[in-house]
């Protein structure tokens, strides 16, 4: 029997959106911690806000990604007790490590957090993704219930509270928080519901059309930036109506690809782990300051080059890592010689 063949766009979208989470967290906690950005060259500014709005689209693309292959899988809690499983084994062995080189005060509270990961959301986004997996299968049903014209007005109507509404005048009731939240997460598991059962009208439009779409917003919104105008909403949001539209586009191009790549399958399943290890709270802020004191920072010229080498260098040793305790994790798996990347591939 034929082996079946899994194409690899939406894999090697999974990895290129870690990229840009390491990209944004970098900039984050690294980056304009120890630089004052309206110091540097206009160029470099612009550079700057440009990578960061076109990486800020890497945590909708990843929830997008869920979404479009969950709403029409078969529910296994298996997959959520996996994922749990493998946050708690990198939390606990960060924790371990760091209390055995001395590099943490070994306090209770950190030792709690470590143990709890998705309880205490000690990495939100897990916790998060964790809570939409188990709704997944009563989200479904409502997807599988709604007429097209229904689902399109539905999701009109999500996209006006979530991206407009809580946007533009944000209220702590309603939970949005800016994207952090199960809320923004239903509402794009919604939208690539919609996608996945009536997207047919997208395909009439070019990939081109897609990428020069998410670069040109990005491009824009990055210009109005650095113009510093005082706005009365926070302009990078998850839930922004254009990061949301960049998210959109993105995600679009890439499912007009079609190539399969064997290298990128088998690194698609270890991303996750790259995650686990540069956010954990013992290691975020560690991690950027010694990378910011390993940078050049006197020649302004290779800055924003040195910024996405570093963040490249430092999501492949992650990746290694990473690698490394998978391969821990499902050593029978190894032993067996199967295809590890169905080990380890997060829900979805």
């Amino acid at each position: 029997m034929a082996e079946k063949i899994r194409l690899s766009n939406f894999e090697s979208l999974r990895v290129l959106s870690m990229v840009m989470i390491v990209l944004l967290h970098f900039g984050t906690y690294g980056f304009s911690k120890y630089i004052a950005i309206s110091e540097l060259s206009t160029v470099n500014q612009y550079l700057f806000h440009f990578i960061k709005v076109l990486c800020i689209v890497g945590v909708n693309v990843y929830v997008l990604i869920s979404g479009y292959f969950l709403c029409k899988s078969q529910f296994k809690m298996s997959k959520a007790f996996r994922v749990v499983r493998e946050t708690f084994i990198f939390s606990v062995l960060i924790f371990a490590g760091l209390t055995v080189l001395q590099l943490t005060d070994g306090s209770y509270t950190s030792f709690i957090r470590s143990v709890f990961p998705v309880y205490l959301s000690t990495y939100w986004f897990i916790t998060v993704y964790i809570v939409l997996f188990m709704l997944s299968p009563y989200l479904n049903i409502l997807i599988n219930q709604l007429s097209k014209k229904d689902y399109g007005k539905f999701l009109f109507l999500l996209f006006m509270i979530n991206c407009v509404w809580q946007f533009f005048h944000p209220l702590g009731s309603f939970g949005v928080n800016g994207g952090y939240s199960i809320v923004h997460f239903i509402f794009l598991y919604f939208v690539a519901g919609y996608l996945r059962y009536h997207g047919q009208f997208l395909s009439g439009f070019s990939k081109h059309y897609y990428l020069s779409v998410y670069i040109l917003l990005g491009a824009v919104t990055a210009l109005v930036i650095l113009q510093a105008w005082e706005l009365p909403f926070k302009l990078l949001s998850y839930n922004s109506p254009v990061i949301v539209m960049m998210s959109l586009a993105l995600f679009l191009f890439f499912s007009k690809l079609t190539f399969v790549s064997r290298p990128i399958n088998l690194i698609s399943g270890y991303v996750l782990g790259v995650y686990l290890i540069h956010e954990h709270p013992l290691i975020r802020q560690r991690l950027w300051n010694n990378v910011m004191e390993w940078m050049s920072t006197g020649n302004e010229s290779l800055l924003i080059v040195q910024y996405l080498l570093y963040a490249v260098v430092v999501f492949g040793i992650c990746l290694g890592i990473s690698y490394v305790v998978y391969s821990m994790i499902n050593y029978k798996t190894f032993l067996k010689k199967k295809d590890p990347v169905k080990k380890v591939k997060m829900a979805g």
